[in-house]
């Protein structure tokens, strides 16, 4: 086990001060009512009060509604503050402006290039004025500018927070490096042309399958059969007619002549190529991180690949935006160069929304290995349009969907569902033979979330349900892989849940548990509970900001977005306990456990990584990545009511 006393704290971030853990006295009244699902720490880290080096929160701070499990906001309310909120919101999760962009002045110059335009360019062309307000580099980040260490060269040149190595700060030259190798790597791939997105825009992209109406066609969309069916009917009419109006022996007699053309010509051979096989996915004995909303973006899988996992996959996806062309979407779909199996998650309502944004993807080489459908997301939004999990009650429109993706794409397909609509009555054991009739030789697998749509993530995952279902699928039809889903939070837990319960693929899925633990995979992979130090895992959030600023920029917005994820992903890292911390008989903590209100860990930087409060979030970001403006605020998007 590896433990710290005390840890380093950057010159422009405030240090946490040392304090001694406060044991509870037998003689004093609990803290708060225990619980049964409570993890029970060793008594030295639990603590009367609030820790000493931890940002201290004034008494009368009022309680957030919001937070309560049965709250909810009236409509009409709602409707008058939804312009208010969203402003909100976009100023509390730190989306500043870039000062330089709001001067307006010459990218090209900004960057070492010379203006195209001269004189005659409207933009700023004073480089003394640049260099003036040009905020402090940030000197957490040890490497460097990371697009000048992979490149040579960075393309924010002067607006850099991270310039110091490839800037000369008296005249704002943009120093370049020739890197050894010649020919530069590409890192992210899967990046859209701007004209595909114009053409998506515009409604100018030239699609095969044509666009459902309602009232135009009496057949669903992308019942390409039913064309076909229609089609041969009005042939075979039509020679019916032929029939009567030539008379029997005319046709008598054309039928033996073409009964002779055909036996003295030469039988043709097919020259064709062959239809390409799906390539299909090996999914046993790997662990795969699940699509996971807002925090499961790029600089996120690399740092899970870097801990051991083997499948990942892309961030939700609206089929609907990424058909308007909408750059931050499609943006969704980027993989970077060490996500060796990736696939990409699409929700959509209607087969022929499915059908066309897989000919985009087949059509424009986006390199996947697996699209997953997604039939699980339980968000009022998404199940309002008749897609997320309201797509497992639309059997003709995911059958449709289906068999008209399979037609399209290369890759496999992948199925995330629920257990159903309402914990009470389940029926995913019901669709899962159907979608292995629907989806012979282009369905890879089916992952099943062991909760309904409307437990969303409440609850335990019901893993003898997952069993069921997995035993559901007919034995005539080739077999499907089912991946359960749900808690997995330990090696334990995965021993306990998938490979104890018949018919499930060995399959690690992990979602949340990946947020709160990303060292998982190997947890899971050695067997072993890491018992990882505080120094450890702020080397993992160093490792994020660096792959973030690689992303998302070096400059300031782009410094503004790496924190702004960073405080999402702090809102679940924060919910671990290291194992030190806990009693033998806690080992390994679950999923639903809480810890005490107020505990302490075995050093100051230990402590602040597990408080609950957003202001000691802000602390350790600005300790990466150098302090945040006056008055700066920050609410995660992803709130659970059990932590407040």
């Amino acid at each position: 086990m590896s433990t710290e006393l005390e840890v380093a704290t950057p010159s422009n971030a405030s240090p946490p001060r040392e304090a001694a853990a406060t044991p509870v006295s037998s003689s004093l009244p609990p803290i708060s009512k225990a619980r049964d699902h409570d993890i029970h720490l060793k008594s030295e880290y639990i603590l009367e009060h609030r820790h000493p080096c931890l940002t201290p929160v004034p008494d009368h701070k009022p309680e957030d509604p919001s937070m309560e499990p049965n709250y909810q906001k009236p409509k009409q309310q709602q409707k008058q503050n939804r312009h208010k909120k969203n402003v909100k919101n976009s100023s509390k999760r730190g989306r500043d402006g870039d000062t330089l962009s709001d001067m307006k002045v010459c990218k090209q110059l900004m960057i070492g290039n010379e203006c195209p335009f001269g004189e005659e360019c409207k933009y700023n062309h004073d480089m003394k004025l640049m260099l003036s307000v040009r905020e402090d580099d940030i000197t957490t980040v040890e490497s460097g500018c990371p697009h000048f260490n992979i490149k040579g060269m960075c393309p924010y040149g002067v607006s850099c927070r991270v310039g110091k190595h490839h800037l000369n700060l008296s005249t704002g030259e943009n120093l370049t490096n020739d890197l050894e190798g010649g020919e530069e790597i590409i890192m992210v791939r899967n990046n859209v042309s701007y004209d595909i997105l114009s053409s998506l825009r515009k409604n100018k992209y030239d699609f095969v399958c044509q666009r459902y109406r309602p009232g135009h066609k009496k057949q669903r969309p992308g019942d390409r059969n039913a064309e076909k069916a229609a089609a041969a009917k009005a042939k075979e009419k039509e020679e019916e007619e032929k029939l009567v109006q030539g008379g029997e022996e005319d046709v008598a007699s054309k039928k033996s002549d073409d009964i002779e053309a055909v036996q003295t010509q030469p039988v043709p051979v097919d020259l064709s190529p062959l239809p390409k096989m799906k390539k299909l996915i090996d999914f046993r004995n790997k662990v795969y991180v699940a699509p996971l909303t807002t925090v499961g973006n790029l600089p996120f899988r690399r740092i899970m690949k870097k801990y051991g996992a083997d499948i990942t996959c892309g961030e939700m996806a609206v089929a609907t935006n990424l058909l308007q062309g909408r750059t931050g979407e499609w943006a969704l779909l980027k993989r970077h160069r060490d996500e060796d199996i990736f696939g990409i998650q699409i929700a959509a309502a209607h087969a022929d929304v499915y059908e066309r944004i897989s000919e985009v993807i087949q059509k424009e080489n986006i390199e996947i290995d697996f699209l997953d459908m997604n039939l699980g997301c339980p968000i009022d939004v998404i199940c309002q349009t008749g897609a997320g999990a309201k797509l497992m009650q639309r059997d003709h429109t995911l059958r449709d969907a289906v068999i008209g993706m399979g037609k399209n794409l290369d890759c496999p397909i992948t199925i995330k569902i629920r257990t159903g609509w309402d914990e009470s009555k389940p029926f995913a054991h019901k669709l899962f033979p159907k979608i292995q009739r629907w989806g012979m030789g282009n369905v890879g697998a089916v992952m099943v979330h062991g909760r309904s749509r409307l437990q969303r993530y409440s609850k335990l995952a019901n893993w003898d349900y997952i069993q069921k279902v997995a035993g559901s699928q007919s034995s005539d039809m080739d077999e499907l892989p089912l991946i359960g889903n749900g808690d997995i939070f330990s090696f334990t837990d995965y021993e306990e849940k998938v490979l104890k319960h018949e018919g499930l693929s060995p399959t690690a899925m992990i979602g949340r548990g990946a947020l709160i633990k990303p060292w998982l995979p190997t947890e899971i992979k050695e067997r072993r509970h890491w018992d990882i130090s505080a120094t450890e895992r702020l080397d993992v959030l160093k490792d994020f900001v660096r792959f973030g600023l690689e992303h998302w920029g070096s400059d300031n917005f782009g410094v503004n977005n790496t924190r702004r994820f960073l405080l999402e992903w702090l809102s679940f890292l924060c919910r671990y306990i290291p194992v030190g911390l806990l009693e033998v008989h806690s080992i390994p903590q679950a999923m639903n456990q809480r810890p005490p209100r107020h505990i302490c860990g075995r050093s100051d930087l230990e402590t602040l990584m597990m408080s609950t409060d957003s202001t000691d979030w802000i602390k350790i970001s600005e300790m990466l990545l150098g302090p945040v403006r006056e008055g700066f605020e920050f609410q995660p998007k992803h709130r659970a009511t059990s932590y407040k």
